[in-house]
């Protein structure tokens, strides 16, 4: 019943602010004709078209710097420039901003081997914590083993009681698993 509110609620505010943008759009459109300048007009609504869409597409279907930030966010270190996602997902926030996003994600040895070394030798972070069950973890590792997880840490972010973060690192020395819920 909440998912379904949710989705009737988002559904009004969209419409509500789509409908004055584009009330809005049109009658600067409008003017923009009548004192002769028609092509500005028309570059003005296909880029506001191109705006909107692409903001719409990466709420949904975040890019990679979304994922980059929750790695960030957990172990409080720059992503290492060898770093490249191989699959990603994460749920649409609720009402409260809450959100959960999961990233495979393939290194270098040596970053994976820096990184290893740096969070197991990192008192902030419980080793070997129990598994993540998320629908968003299932998904990215459907096509892998997870008992190929040789080690794995957790934490929760300083002062966000709320926030919970997973990090597994596989046995093939370059690939890693990364899970945050805020």
């Amino acid at each position: 019943m909440a998912l379904i509110m949710f989705i009737l609620v988002a559904l009004l505010i969209l419409a509500i602010f789509l409908g004055i943008s584009s009330l809005l759009l049109y009658l600067f459109y409008r003017w923009l004709v009548k004192k002769g300048y028609k092509w500005v007009g028309v570059v003005l609504v296909l880029s506001s078209i191109a705006f909107l869409s692409f903001n719409i597409y990466t709420a949904i279907y975040p890019l990679d710097g979304f994922y980059f930030d929750d790695f960030k966010k957990i172990t409080s270190k720059e992503i290492p420039s060898s770093a490249s996602i191989i699959k990603k997902t994460a749920s649409y926030p609720d009402f409260h901003g809450k959100y959960v996003s999961c990233s495979l994600m393939q290194l270098s040895r040596q970053d994976y081997r820096n990184l290893l070394t740096e969070l197991g030798t990192n008192k902030d972070f419980i080793k070997n914590p129990d598994r993540i069950y998320s629908e968003e973890f299932d998904e990215v590792l459907k096509n892998k083993n997870i008992k190929n997880i040789k080690s794995a840490f957790a934490r929760n972010i300083d002062g966000h009681s709320d926030q919970r973060s997973y990090i597994g690192f596989f046995n093939d020395g370059e690939t890693i698993v990364v899970w945050f819920f805020q």
